[in-house]
């Protein structure tokens, strides 16, 4: 039986699709937009391909997986923070989310 396939978004340095790894999927692509965090994903997952901007995904083309996996920035949700909610330009990105769900 093949295993099953995760995208994820708001990647950060992999924790989560290396859980997911463990757990018996197959990570197909990346998405994170910090420079230091996609190169410890390229050390990790040298063959997996990679986008910088989860604005811009996808690209042209089927990215299918089984599961779409990320935690989005929650900064502007925090009651530590302005309290901007999705309103904010950080987690207001969980609408890109929804979009490529």
């Amino acid at each position: 039986m093949a295993a099953l396939t995760v995208g994820s978004l708001f990647s950060g340095i992999g924790g989560l699709d290396l859980g997911l790894e463990r757990a018996g999927f197959q990570v197909q692509w990346q998405v994170e937009i910090d420079e230091y965090a996609r190169r410890v994903l390229a050390k990790h997952w040298p063959d997996v391909p990679r986008w910088d901007d989860v604005r811009t995904f996808p690209p042209a083309g089927d990215w299918s997986v089984d599961l779409i996996a990320g935690g989005f920035p929650c900064q502007d949700i925090s009651s530590a923070g302005q309290r901007l909610g999705f309103g904010g330009s950080r987690s207001g990105l969980w609408f890109e989310f929804a979009r490529i769900i």
